[in-house]
């Protein structure tokens, strides 16, 4: 319970390998209701997930997550070779878990997490309108801006010569 408005807190665990696909699914649904700036449908790319890549990338990513009662309500993902680069990408909070301090929390514990095993570089991508929330924990835009190739926009793309 958090003694200052008698609602209860959901517990802080860096479960590495801990998230299976079926309560992964159930907060990215969650997510579709959720207030953004861009549909969450395009934002956690749902057209492309099925439960054959999402185990192989639990399998292959760390997870950052907050639970209530067991029950996922915050998750984090960190793409990482585990030596020197980070990503940070995939952060949700649960739509009824929201603007109680949550994101910050598991932000603060993912780069944490990445300064314990002596990162080089942590990169994340912001929605727009996000950056000062990112700022605050030492992220800013830098001179090599991020280019993205996206997988639901591969039908636009020139046909690649084969290998």
């Amino acid at each position: 319970m958090n003694p200052a408005t008698n609602e209860p807190v959901p517990r802080f665990l860096f479960d590495d390998r801990g998230v299976t696909v079926v309560e992964l699914e159930r907060l990215l649904d969650a997510m579709d209701g959720a207030p953004m700036p861009f549909p969450a449908a395009a934002v956690f790319h749902r057209s492309l997930r099925s439960p054959e890549k999402e185990t192989a990338s639990l399998r292959h990513t760390l997870s950052c997550t907050l639970r209530d009662d067991g029950a996922l309500v915050g998750f984090l993902r960190i793409v990482t070779d585990h030596a020197y680069f980070y990503y940070l990408c995939d952060v949700m909070i649960h739509p009824a878990w929201q603007h109680r301090g949550l994101g910050t929390r598991l932000v603060e514990s993912a780069v944490h997490e990445c300064r314990r095993r002596g990162y080089m570089k942590i990169f994340l991508t912001s929605l727009p309108g996000l950056e000062a929330f990112y700022a605050k924990f030492g992220f800013r835009a830098t001179m090599s801006p991020v280019l993205t190739l996206r997988g639901e926009d591969e039908a636009k793309y020139p046909p690649l010569p084969p290998p």
